[in-house]
């Protein structure tokens, strides 16, 4: 006999969280019906589907930072780019298309002298630039809608934007420029935590539109290496090479970086555990899949899987069984019945 459902609902949802979000100090326990706890759980069953099947990974991220926070100068710079200089269109966030160089001037000219205006030079940032991408192959169109939905729940409070789609490179990719000042004058300040909603949420819109989608941390794919900057991508486009940067990380680092993956180790064992004593095939078939997940990753030495044999149900007083769960917990703690 294995565990009730309920209690690996909630170990789903405690080491699930430590593999899918970052980690927050002085977290405390949310308190969940039964049906809460079963809606989260289902969704996280979900996330782990999507990332044991490798599901393409979103990548959203804030780029041109020092000259975005140059004044008007730079945004008109970066609004001839994104356009090509007004050979590509662009939208705004009314729906409206812009196109050609005059368009793209016009607007550049209500963006300085319209609602907060943005002075000619400025030592703060103006303008966000944020680039959405998908892998080669992702259907074009449906960045491009999943682009615009992202755009109007993230930022559809009135603030001015534009955005445009590339299809000159092999990734389907949207460049949008988003205005810093909102109409209440207040300003975006993005940190980590909303870097990764954006991620999640562009990843949301894109199976919206039929497209399969994950936004999952690199550390929970047991990915060691980030991905070079897009000033290196053009470089490495062109020919060269830079001088600072290694395509592959040598041994040391390596296994440095893997040693910083045992607490997701630890989680991604916790899950196959508490899935593989679960009363539902699925989560059991599931459970086989983690395992074979991990260990196709590089590096496996760090990795102790559990062994997946029906286990029966803990006894209250257990030590293996907390009493008291960092984050949603067993049934007992943080589930209200």
């Amino acid at each position: 006999m294995g565990y009730p459902k309920i209690y690996v609902d909630a170990m789903l949802l405690n080491w699930g969280d430590r593999l899918f979000q970052e980690p927050f100090r002085h977290a405390r326990a949310q308190r969940l019906s039964r049906a809460g706890l079963r809606s989260k759980a289902a969704r996280m069953r979900e996330q782990l589907a999507r990332t044991l099947r490798r599901a393409p990974e979103v990548m959203v991220k804030i780029t041109n930072k020092a000259s975005s926070a140059q004044g008007m100068g730079a945004v008109r710079r970066h609004l001839r780019y994104i356009s090509r200089n007004g050979r590509v269109e662009l939208e705004d966030q009314n729906g409206d298309r812009i196109v050609g160089a005059q368009a793209v001037r016009d607007l550049a000219r209500t963006w300085q002298l319209g609602g907060w205006g943005i002075p000619e030079t400025s030592h703060r940032r103006e303008v966000f630039n944020v680039l959405l991408s998908m892998p080669p192959g992702t259907n074009r169109q449906a960045v491009r809608d999943a682009a615009r939905d992202f755009a109007a729940l993230e930022f559809g409070d009135g603030r001015a934007y534009v955005f445009a789609a590339h299809d000159d490179e092999a990734h389907p990719h949207v460049h949008l420029s988003v205005q810093v000042r909102g109409p209440d004058g207040r300003r975006l300040n993005p940190r980590k935590q909303d870097l990764r909603r954006w991620r999640e949420r562009f990843a949301e819109q894109l199976r919206e539109h039929g497209v399969d989608a994950n936004a999952t941390l690199r550390r929970t794919r047991g990915v060691t290496q980030r991905y070079p900057g897009q000033g290196v991508t053009h470089m490495l486009a062109r020919g060269e090479i830079p001088m600072y940067w290694r395509a592959v990380a040598t041994e040391e680092e390596r296994q440095a970086g893997w040693k910083s993956h045992d607490g997701i180790f630890a989680a991604w064992r916790e899950v196959a555990r508490s899935m593989a004593a679960s009363p539902v095939r699925e989560d059991r078939a599931m459970a086989a899949g983690i395992v074979d997940f991990v260990r196709a990753m590089p590096v496996q030495q760090h990795v102790s899987l559990p062994e997946l044999r029906p286990q029966t149900a803990p006894n209250r007083g257990d030590p293996a069984v907390p009493e008291r769960d960092h984050r949603h917990g067993g049934p007992d703690s943080g589930v209200e019945r």
